[in-house]
């Protein structure tokens, strides 16, 4: 295990974010970006400001809830910045003409039909997880408890039963991410997944945010998000197993109605380990971390400076924010910001000059003219 990974970090932040396609999606504070790699070769970036859920209202920022809020959080905005990405990445071909089954759902749905899909996708992706990982585990468990003839109804055997159900859930889970890691798209998502984790290690250890520094980094991060899904399946074994062995359906109920705590003492759990030197706690985030070598890969050079450009932008202050900064959803480029920034005040000072010079031209002209009054006054008196 890289010994950078339990190195304390010189700038503690909240800084994290997610791998998009072609792309990376930071968050620091109340800023979001998401940077993505176009097919023409340029880096188009939107900052947006956000605020997390945890932080709309006090009651969802308290231990052990704001774990299960992040968690939904997370899968909401996900599904969201990936749609959003994968729109960007085709940017250059905007004209490109929609699909009937695109046209359809527009007058089904309306003008916000993507915000439907959005939340459509989400609700999939909910059903998915919990087929796959809640209800499939208990029922091949159920086949097991039967052929190994558990007494489920003592409390070693319900135990023992919960035991074999959550080891089966690990099985499925790391049989997963195995399998879709062999898809060409998702290995270049885990590659930027990757730069996504290097660039914070950077910005961590105080270091400028270039291509040499962030290259020599790991990909293996604390306080990633395969870190905290490992140990909600772990966790799970241990607060499963006090609820008994019980019928398919009762099993799944209860299961649910248990994700939140789990997730939220998971979560508590993630944040203590990245900031303790306590090995037990460490000890309990290996497997995560180890399972990182499979959702991050080493990224290339122009992977790190799309995970750059995201990085900085939400984590940089802005000299002159009612210059460069733009409205939300506005694409945001450094370069362009520092140029139009820079004419501004140039345009301005010429504009202050030329106003200056009016008026002394003006003063000048009043005296001459004053001048002329008084000179005709003592003439005329003289007279």
């Amino acid at each position: 295990m890289n010994k950078e990974i339990w190195k304390k970090p010189k700038i503690c932040s909240d800084a994290g974010g997610s791998a998009l396609i072609e792309g990376v999606m930071m968050r620091n504070k109340n800023r979001m970006a998401i940077s993505v790699r176009k097919s023409t070769g340029e880096i188009y970036t939107e900052v947006k400001d956000t605020v997390p859920w945890t932080k709309k209202r006090k009651i969802y920022g308290f231990p052990f809830i704001r774990g299960a809020v992040s968690m939904l959080e997370s899968m909401v905005s996900g599904v969201k910045v990936l749609m959003d990405s994968a729109e960007l990445v085709d940017f250059e071909d905007e004209n490109e003409k929609e699909s009937k089954f695109d046209l359809w759902l527009q007058k089904v749905l309306g003008e916000n039909y993507i915000t439907y899909l959005l939340y459509s996708s989400v609700v999939i992706a909910l059903v998915f997880g919990i087929g796959l990982f809640m209800l499939l585990p208990n029922v091949i468990a159920g086949f097991a408890v039967s052929f190994l003839r558990l007494n489920t109804a003592s409390g070693t055997g319900a135990f023992l039963a919960n035991l074999v159900e959550g080891l089966i859930r690990i099985t499925i889970f790391l049989l997963y991410m195995i399998l879709v890691s062999q898809n060409k798209e998702i290995k270049r998502v885990f590659q930027y997944h990757g730069a996504e984790h290097k660039t914070i290690h950077a910005y961590e250890n105080a270091e400028e945010l270039t291509v040499e520094n962030v290259r020599k980094h790991t990909t293996i991060h604390p306080r990633c998000g395969t870190t905290f899904m490992f140990l909600v399946i772990m966790i799970s074994i241990v607060i499963f197993a006090f609820t008994g062995w019980h019928n398919k359906f009762v099993n799944l109920i209860v299961r649910l109605a248990l994700l939140p705590l789990v997730s939220g003492v998971s979560y508590e759990v993630l944040k203590f380990a990245a900031r303790t030197d306590n090995k037990l706690i460490r000890a309990m985030s290996i497997p995560g971390l180890m399972l990182q070598k499979i959702t991050t890969k080493e990224p290339d050079d122009s992977m790190i400076e799309v995970a750059i450009a995201s990085l900085k932008a939400v984590v940089e202050e802005k000299s002159a924010d009612s210059a460069s900064e733009t409205a939300e959803g506005t694409p945001v480029d450094e370069k362009t910001a520092v140029t139009e920034m820079t004419e501004a005040l140039e345009n301005a000072s010429t504009d202050e000059k030329k106003e200056a010079e009016i008026d002394e031209a003006d003063t000048e002209a009043v005296k001459e003219k004053a001048g002329k009054k008084e000179t005709d006054a003592v003439f005329g008196s003289s007279l």
